[in-house]
C-alpha cells in the first residue's frame, strides 16, 4: 500500500461549507415489505450456505452481527450489491436476477438491525454508493479518514488545484475507484463543499482541468479549510458548470 504523508499546505483560507451528514442508512433506505419479500429469497437461495440464522457454516460465512460490520463497515450498499450479484449464490449466480438480489439486501440490512423506511431500496448504481454501512452516530468522517469525494477539478494560482462544488465526504476502504463507483460519482449531483488538493501532481491534473472527478484520499478539516491528500483521481464526466 502506498505510504499517505498528510501534508497542511499553508494556502490562504478556504471557508468551511458544512454538508448534510445525517447518515441515510439509519433514516431507513428499505421498507419493512421488501425485507420480507427478501426473507422469502434469502431462505430459497441463501440458507443452504449461510443458515436461516445467518451464523454461517463450513460453506460461507456469516452475514449478520459483529462479522457483517467487519466486513461491510465504510463501503457503499454498492459494493455489497456487487457481491451479491456477481458471485451468489456461488454455484449459479446467475440463476437469481438483481431485482431479487436487491430484495435479499434489503432483508440483510434489516437483521443487522438497520430500519425499515417508507421507500424501497433500488436498484440505482448512484443511490446504493451513497448509503453507506455504518455504526449508528458515525456521521462524517473524522479527520485523516480515507474518503471519496467527487466535484470539479479547478486550478488556483500558485499550481494548486482544488476540488469545487464537491460532495460531502464518504468513508471508504480502497485508495482507488471501481468502474461502478465512477459511474456513481458521473450521475451524483454536484455539492457545496470545495477542497484544497494535495499530493495531486502525479495524478496529471491538467489532463482533467475542468472535468467532474473523483477524487479519494486523507481528509483534513477545520474552521478555515477543507483539504485532501489524494490517493487516486479519475474523470467522472464533463458535467461542471
Amino acid at each position: 500500500m502506498r505510504r499517505l504523508v498528510f501534508l497542511v499546505p499553508l494556502f490562504a483560507s478556504f471557508a468551511f461549507a458544512g454538508g448534510d451528514d445525517t447518515n441515510r442508512i439509519w433514516n431507513g433506505v428499505f421498507t419493512a415489505s421488501q425485507a420480507q419479500r427478501g426473507k422469502t429469497d434469502y431462505e430459497k437461495n441463501c440458507s443452504n450456505c449461510h443458515n436461516s440464522d445467518m451464523a454461517g457454516s463450513v460453506r460461507a460465512p456469516s452475514v449478520r452481527g459483529e462479522r457483517f460490520m467487519q466486513t461491510w463497515q465504510n463501503n457503499g450498499l454498492d459494493v455489497l450489491f456487487v457481491k451479491l450479484r456477481d458471485s451468489m449464490p456461488a454455484t449459479y449466480p446467475d440463476a437469481v436476477t438483481e431485482e431479487v438480489k436487491i430484495d435479499i439486501l434489503a432483508y440483510l440490512l434489516q437483521q443487522n438491525g438497520f430500519p425499515a423506511g417508507p421507500q424501497e431500496l433500488k436498484l440505482d448504481p448512484q443511490e446504493l454508493a451513497d448509503i453507506q454501512i455504518a455504526q449508528k452516530g458515525d456521521q462524517a468522517a473524522a479527520n485523516f479518514t480515507l474518503v471519496r469525494v467527487a466535484g470539479c477539478l479547478t486550478p488556483v494560482p500558485g499550481k494548486a488545484w482544488t476540488l469545487t462544488q464537491a460532495t460531502e465526504p464518504l468513508i471508504t476502504r480502497d485508495e482507488t475507484g471501481s468502474a461502478a463507483a465512477l459511474k456513481a460519482a458521473a450521475e451524483a449531483p454536484l455539492g457545496a463543499q470545495t477542497f484544497v488538493l494535495t499530493s495531486i501532481a502525479a495524478f496529471k491534473p491538467d489532463e482533467h482541468k475542468g472535468q467532474k472527478v473523483e477524487a479519494r484520499g486523507l481528509v483534513y478539516r477545520d474552521a478555515n479549510r477543507n483539504l485532501l491528500n489524494v490517493t487516486s483521481l479519475a474523470s467522472a464526466g464533463s458535467g461542471c458548470h
